[in-house]
């Protein structure tokens, strides 16, 4: 008979208590720099330095430096105990509470996995305080010399936990979630300056007495243009930021920035009243760019529900997120939301011509009425569509039989909604075909086909240069050699900025830089993926297909289906969404009640 030992319940150690509580709040090196700027912060900082150092592997060092009140002498060891704080006496203060922090677990849980050197003078003192201490353990400590404030160094970080390592990403993600973190700051605190300085060399300056938008025009001076100011305050609640134009969107919510009462947050609730007061302005599965800066009763807000104060509960939420959208809405009635103009930039100067050669205004305002406009992009969609099929249908493999693909012999009858192609088969079938799917496939297929072939890239005859944030330029330094793979070249063109010189055949003619950059940014908002030369495969598929909503021609519908039959998986696209489906005869019998 086996005996089975019960274990015991038993009080932890400082030490193992001290290490779960740095698990929770320092998850990789950018935690350690958020939780130290937030330090910074509520220290009354002016100016605030981010030093990091790295090797060819890994972050070496951080270093934080501020100016703001420092800590007393008698209280810096207290301050590397775990729930030591200035911010809040008892529990009832967390209803007042206006600090990024309160818990008293930044500094105990950095010291317990890294080496740490604090540097602190309080203003109201001579000299500063130096103390080292290491895995938890204090190690020394002194008097020295040393400005008003606070530098914190943290080397040989997670030596005392080696499995957390392991974990870490890249180094280029790892510097571009850092950059990250610095970016937010710079842009909910536009009055602090923000240096970010990486193996000795500046990557970044804030300067300070800024407003939100002279540093958002600082910082992303691609996106300034095309975001809209919002505002509001209402039943407590104060709104400011910015809110992108319907053309500037991405696929996730990667770009949308919510601070309430200083404090950066994620929540997919507040995100989805931000894309509801877009409502059919944008399409669907798509988010817009926004920062906003939130202001409430701190009564009202429930900052202790996650380790490092991520997420957030709001009273009378219902109500917090009807105002975000009302605001929103309003914001973006409020504006001129006409597109720019043909995605074929090239065809944009036509109106141009017709002012320079003279033709009288009365006729050149005709051009400009709703019939017009309506006729004159249908005649650029069907100019568009058969470029797009004509790439296709040149590179192609040649049709097998239909044993090969299962694919049936479809007969094509028309296109509803401009989004889906009717079409039957020889047994009387109903098919359905979503034509940006079906010719996602095609692209996706033939893609494959030219990275077989080594027949990948286009010159473009115009270079296209990016303007990127200092974190997207070190991701893309790590993705370059998988862009390469899918036929793009890109070259450093300057600080944070690059060069796209080539891009992928299977574009066709494509020049247009918005274009090249949408693709490219889904690339970087997905490079933290596994299967990365997947993803971008994928995304020049989809951006070069066929669109939903686009008129086309009976030729042009049969042209697509065609297509679709000659590929691998017909039956999906890349994304793995449905191309087809079906109703059989028999089914239809049974709408009509014909059975």
């Amino acid at each position: 008979m086996t005996v089975i030992s019960v274990p015991h319940i038993r009080v932890l150690d400082g030490e193992t208590i001290n290490q779960i509580a740095a698990g929770e709040v320092v998850e990789r090196p950018a935690s350690i720099v958020k939780e130290l700027i937030e330090n910074s912060i509520d220290a009354g900082a002016v100016t605030i330095t981010v030093e990091i150092s790295s090797n060819r592997k890994e972050i070496t060092r951080i270093r934080i430096i501020d100016n703001g009140r420092g800590i007393p002498t008698d209280e810096v060891t207290l301050a590397f105990s775990p729930h030591a704080t200035s911010k809040i006496q008892t529990a009832e203060d967390l209803n007042t509470c206006h600090t990024l922090g309160f818990r008293g677990e930044a500094l105990a849980s950095i010291a317990a996995i890294a080496y740490v050197t604090i540097v602190t003078r309080f203003r109201d003192e001579d000299a500063g305080t130096r103390l080292i201490i290491s895995g938890g353990e204090i190690l020394e400590q002194g008097a020295t010399g040393a400005p008003a404030g606070t530098t914190l160094t943290v080397e040989e970080i997670f030596f005392t936990t080696p499995a957390r390592r392991k974990f870490l990403k890249s180094l280029a993600t790892e510097l571009s979630r850092i950059s990250s973190v610095i970016e937010v700051f710079s842009l909910l605190y536009p009055v602090i300056t923000f240096r970010y300085i990486l193996n000795g060399q500046e990557k970044s300056t804030s300067h300070g007495t800024r407003t939100l938008g002279e540093v958002l025009r600082a910082l992303r001076p691609d996106e300034a243009g095309q975001m809209i100011p919002v505002s509001g305050d209402e039943h407590g609640i104060g709104l400011e930021g910015f809110i992108s134009h319907p053309e500037l969107i991405r696929q996730n919510t990667q770009r949308i920035l919510v601070a309430v009462n200083g404090r950066m947050i994620v929540s997919s609730r507040i995100s989805g009243a931000i894309r509801a007061g877009y409502g059919t302005l944008i399409p669907s599965h798509s988010f817009p760019v926004a920062i906003l800066m939130i202001n409430l009763d701190p009564a009202r807000v429930d900052a202790n529900i996650h380790p490092t104060k991520r997420e957030i509960r709001i009273s009378d939420e219902p109500e917090f997120l009807r105002f975000i959208t009302s605001r929103v809405k309003e914001a973006l009635h409020g504006h001129d939301l006409s597109h720019s103009g043909f995605s074929d930039k090239r065809e944009a100067p036509l109106i141009a011509d017709v002012q320079e050669h003279g033709i009288p205004t009365p006729v050149y305002r005709m051009l400009e009425t709703p019939a017009q406009r309506v006729c004159e992009a249908t005649l650029a969609g069907y100019r568009t569509t058969a470029r797009q099929l004509r790439q296709t249908r040149l590179l192609m493999e040649p049709a097998g039989t239909e044993d090969e693909n299962r694919f049936p012999t479809l007969t094509y009858i028309g296109q509803v909604a401009a989004t889906y192609l009717l079409a039957s088969n020889h047994a009387g079938d109903l098919i359905l075909i979503d034509q940006h799917a079906a010719h996602e496939r095609v692209r996706y297929d033939q893609l494959k086909r030219e990275q077989r072939e080594g027949t990948l890239s286009q010159e473009l005859l115009i270079p296209i240069v990016l303007q990127l944030t200092t974190s997207e330029a070190h991701l893309l330094g790590e993705i370059r050699s998988d862009l390469e793979e899918e036929g793009f070249h890109l070259e450093p063109f300057g600080k944070d900025t690059w060069c796209v010189r080539s891009v992928p055949v299977v574009l066709g003619r494509c020049e247009d830089p918005d274009a090249i950059k949408e693709i490219i940014s889904g690339a970087l908002s997905g490079g933290q993926e596994n299967r990365m030369q997947e993803s971008v495969s994928r995304l020049v598929a989809c951006r070069g297909a066929v669109k939903a909503g686009v008129i086309l021609t009976p030729e042009q519908g049969e042209e697509i289906i065609s297509q679709l039959s000659r590929t691998s998986e017909p039956y999906t696209c890349p994304h793995g969404r449905p191309t087809i489906v079906s109703f059989t005869r028999s089914k239809l019998e049974e709408l009509f009640r014909r059975r």
